[in-house]
């Protein structure tokens, strides 16, 4: 599947999600609650990345001036000469391309345009940038560097972000809501909700050590951990996201 194509599905669920508040610089420590889930949990931090996502117009854009935006946002971020990829379709046009930041944190550059419905959905641009990294100072360095350079660029943006480890071996249901239970304790958090199965658990919850949060039917909430066996790792994998784990997991 080409890349393109798998990005389209991330934006249409990108727009459709309830709007993130934006995090002020200060808030870039938000991070080091996030590690303290997960090594509470048990796991060791193995990777992590920050999302920075925008409407930044509504209008349909023609593919030369998606790729304008590109350019101008992967200047901002001081990502050079890479190759740039182009999709067309009858609901989309997108053009994204993949490189390291000045900060040195591997980023993925989305612009894609929708044309709307014409049933109440209107045409709409959107700028995703996402980056990865393996250690929590290099994704707080990155979370810095999209509040500093992008969010003056596209003001209405939103930034998230999660952090991942991995525990040896398979753990079961209890021992898995166990895991998470004591990983919301050491970040103070009240959960808010939940799912649970045999293979799956995942908390959302409200901690006052991250000053933003979302809402549910009034509920506050600003952290995601969820923990699940990877079969392939041989490995119990733990998350913890602000203010949702915004990767599959």
């Amino acid at each position: 599947m080409k890349r393109w194509h798998k990005i389209v599905i991330i934006l249409f669920l990108l727009a459709a999600a309830t709007i993130i508040y934006r995090i002020p610089r200060r808030e870039v420590a938000g991070i080091e609650a996030l590690e303290m889930v997960v090594t509470t949990a048990g796991a060791t931090v193995t990777e992590g990345e920050a999302q920075f996502f925008s409407i930044l117009d509504n209008q349909y854009r023609e593919l030369d001036e998606l790729e304008t935006v590109l350019l101008e946002v992967a200047a901002l971020l001081g990502v050079k000469g890479n190759t740039i990829e182009k999709g067309e379709g009858e609901t989309f046009r997108v053009v994204d391309t993949v490189g390291k930041t000045a900060a040195g944190s591997l980023s993925h550059i989305v612009v894609q345009s929708n044309p709307g419905d014409g049933n109440g959905v209107p045409p709409q641009t959107y700028l995703l940038v996402v980056c990865n990294d393996i250690s929590v100072a290099a994704i707080a360095t990155g979370i810095e560097q999209l509040n500093e350079v992008l969010q003056p660029y596209a003001p209405a943006g939103q930034i998230s972000y999660y952090v991942s480890g991995q525990v040896a071996g398979k753990k079961n249901s209890e021992e898995m809501e166990q895991m998470a239970r004591t990983a919301l304790t050491a970040v103070r958090g009240s959960i808010v909700e939940g799912m649970q199965d045999e293979e799956l658990i995942s908390y959302t919850a409200y901690t006052p050590l991250l000053e933003r949060y979302m809402t549910i039917d009034g509920d506050r909430f600003n952290v995601n951990v969820a923990i699940r066996y990877d079969s392939f790792l041989e490995q119990t994998v733990v998350w913890a996201g602000f203010p949702l784990i915004h990767d599959s997991y």
